[in-house]
């Protein structure tokens, strides 16, 4: 993830809760570790729980504290790092034509990672032969983690784009380790190599041709606008304004109602309008301007019914829907689609 990000972006608590589970079968009470990092412990619980990258990170620092006496537990920690996990930015790169396309799409939009780590495939003649992984951004207290950690979440990324197993040649480490540690090659599948001048996931030839079983130009589009919206929004917007468009975005078939993104974000729904008032915005404003995005890229990328669309966006009258995006764009979805 970028380092402008930390402060604002929002990240599923999903690496959050495959961490807490790490320490609590090995005897470790994560509960303490959380507090420190500023994280009410019943996140663990939310079913689409978010943290900020800091407090993410945070946690990190304390998992690897609290567990570097471990040997291989980090690598094997990984190993749970599946790529749903990582939501719009995993199915965003499931959705992609092929591996090369899909590395791609990982590289534009890494603060959705779990990670500090910079990932990018290595082309040649037009196709992904590697990934690389670099750790310039990280502090030095978190780099071994980082790197370990990464053994086992990048190959498991990998092999979830090419079940049951991704086409790898082998794998290079930066990290010092004698030949044969922790039986990585049997765990990993591939021979590694430690002690290399970069990290990288070296691909058997032809690999960066193959599609992915989810392509669907659609979906890719769907879902990178969505990757995009995620990212693009921190920065500019205050964080509890962010938050809140966060929810919104990442929704499914309609929208929650307010009381629910209030219960989610632990405070009232007088406070989340009082907030968002004093951020010169309303709940009511951050979803029309969803639903009129959202409504664009359905009917100009899909084509699905003027009803269908409606009750994607929670209208609960295809009347509505038309009232609204006239309101939007001053000419019915129907004369919008044929233009």
């Amino acid at each position: 993830m970028q380092l402008h990000l930390i402060q604002t972006l929002r990240l599923s608590n999903q690496s959050l809760r495959i961490m807490a589970s790490v320490m609590r079968e090995n005897a470790i009470d994560p509960a303490p570790w959380l507090a420190e990092a500023g994280i009410d412990g019943t996140i663990l619980t939310a079913l689409q729980g978010e943290v900020t990258c800091s407090q993410e990170l945070q946690f990190q620092q304390y998992f690897a504290d609290a567990t570097r006496c471990i040997p291989g537990l980090w690598v094997r920690t990984g190993l749970r790092y599946r790529v749903m996990a990582y939501g719009p930015l995993g199915l965003a790169v499931l959705a992609a034509s092929n591996v090369s396309e899909g590395l791609q799409v990982l590289g534009a939009f890494q603060g959705l990672t779990f990670s500090l780590m910079h990932y990018a495939p290595q082309i040649e003649d037009g196709q992904a032969i590697a990934l690389t992984a670099h750790d310039d951004d990280a502090p030095a207290s978190l780099r071994e983690f980082l790197q370990e950690r990464a053994l086992g979440s990048v190959t498991m990324f990998l092999n979830d784009m090419q079940p049951p197993r991704f086409p790898l040649r082998h794998i290079e480490s930066s990290l010092e380790r004698p030949a044969g540690w922790q039986e990585c090659d049997v765990l990993l599948g591939v021979p590694v190599f430690f002690g290399a001048d970069t990290t990288r996931w070296v691909f058997e030839k032809g690999a960066g041709e193959l599609p992915l079983p989810m392509a669907s130009p659609l979906l890719e589009e769907t879902y990178s606008a969505l990757c995009k919206k995620l990212v693009a929004t921190a920065p500019v917007e205050s964080l509890f304004v962010g938050q809140v468009f966060d929810l919104l975005v990442r929704s499914g078939r309609g929208f929650p109602f307010a009381a629910d993104v209030a219960r989610q974000l632990s405070v009232s729904e007088r406070t989340l309008h009082r907030r968002l008032d004093s951020n010169h915005t309303s709940f009511g404003k951050l979803l029309d301007r969803i639903r009129h995005e959202r409504a664009l890229d359905l009917l100009g990328k899909s084509t699905l019914s003027i009803e269908r669309i409606a009750e994607m966006l929670g209208f609960s009258e295809t009347s509505s829907f038309t009232r609204a995006f006239k309101r939007w764009e001053g000419v019915s979805p129907q004369q919008h689609r044929r233009i």
